[in-house]
């Protein structure tokens, strides 16, 4: 895992190996990631925020005011208020204060502030992360609440809340992981266009993988920035142009990486091949020959040494029939000879212009 990981980082030659990597691992690399990602915007942030407050119980005791709820009404003597650059908290239980949403203090408020949490006698509306008004307000009304509850009942929840917490956490990984192979899916797209923009051909898979690993750089990014406070939000697009570049720039050093391997290879011929598959150690595809050419090129090679053969052959018989000549003449008239001489004289033949019978 951390060898893929600084391969990923610093090696981009390596990546002919890394998109050879069995699916599982690719996912777990993928998991791995996500991970990181989880770590820094989620866990540590929560984590050193608890810690700071002194943990969950203290932070009620101190951030929560004393109240009580009866007969649908709530009771907070006093009042609380609280705000910040970015949060706004009012919560005032007179019988002569109501909340106003139409007032045009109410909706500035709700249009300059993230967080707001107003209060009255009979309900709290809430608003988180300003988007409009109606859009993001939650109501809670006191009449759907038992008699009874005050601070005390809410301190005595605090060991639920962390129980909340991890689950929120789980969620949130989970969240995080199917967004990364969504965000993959679409990188690949445009990553396996790219690809052929500068000349390299592969299947979507292989391509699929190289965006995986090619990615490493920007969560890396990405993760710093969110462990040191900075806002990540609009750090998405920055991170598709640099994933892209990264694969462009590896595949570029895939491919010549596979060129100088063929031109290095005693006896063989550069194919010229430029895709992913022919880089990786497997044969290039022009280097793979089909069985009807394999048959073609043997009957080739026949032909060319027939006519050797025949040669070969024929100076053979040569040879044998100088060395054998003289005794089959010899044997050839001795035996003209001897059928001369059995072959009786014909009476019924007589010397004229031609022969006759």
């Amino acid at each position: 895992m951390f060898k893929d990981f600084r391969s990923a980082l610093f090696r981009l030659k390596d990546y002919r190996q890394l998109i050879r990597r069995r699916t599982g691992r690719f996912f777990a690399y993928c998991a791995f990631l996500c991970l990181l990602t989880w770590l820094t915007g989620f866990a540590l942030p929560l984590g050193m925020f608890w810690q700071r407050q002194g943990g969950v119980r203290h932070f009620f005791e101190a951030n929560i005011p004393e109240f009580t709820i009866q007969s649908g009404k709530l009771s907070v003597p006093g009042g609380y208020h609280r705000e910040g650059a970015d949060y706004y908290v009012d919560i005032n239980t007179d019988a002569s204060h109501k909340i106003d949403l139409n007032a045009q203090e109410t909706r500035t408020l709700m249009a300059l502030k993230s967080v707001v949490l107003l209060g009255d006698a009979d309900q709290l509306v809430m608003k988180n992360d300003s988007g409009g008004i109606a859009a993001d307000l939650r109501t809670i009304r006191f009449q759907d609440f038992q008699d009874g509850i005050s601070k005390e009942t809410l301190l005595s929840l605090t060991g639920y809340v962390k129980w909340g917490l991890i689950i929120a956490g789980v969620i949130v990984y989970a969240g995080l992981l199917i967004g990364f192979f969504l965000l993959n899916l679409v990188e690949a797209v445009l990553a396996a266009l790219l690809l052929r923009f500068v000349g390299v051909y592969t299947d979507f898979g292989s391509t699929y993988r190289l965006t995986g690993y090619a990615r490493t750089m920007s969560t890396l990014i990405v993760a710093l920035l969110a462990l040191l406070g900075f806002d990540t939000d609009l750090t998405m697009y920055p991170a598709v142009v640099l994933d892209l570049f990264i694969v462009a720039r590896a595949a570029q050093c895939m491919r010549a990486a596979g060129n100088a391997r063929n031109t290095g290879d005693d006896g063989a011929s550069h194919t010229g091949d430029t895709s992913i598959r022919a880089l990786t150690s497997e044969p290039a595809p022009e280097e793979k020959r089909s069985g009807e050419e394999e048959r073609a090129a043997g009957a080739e090679r026949a032909t060319e040494a027939q006519p050797a053969e025949e040669a070969q052959t024929e100076t053979e018989a040569n040879n044998n029939r100088d060395k054998g000549a003289a005794p089959e003449e010899s044997a050839g008239e001795k035996k003209a000879a001897d059928h001369t001489a059995e072959t009786p004289p014909r009476d019924d033949i007589t010397p004229s212009d031609g022969w006759s019978y």
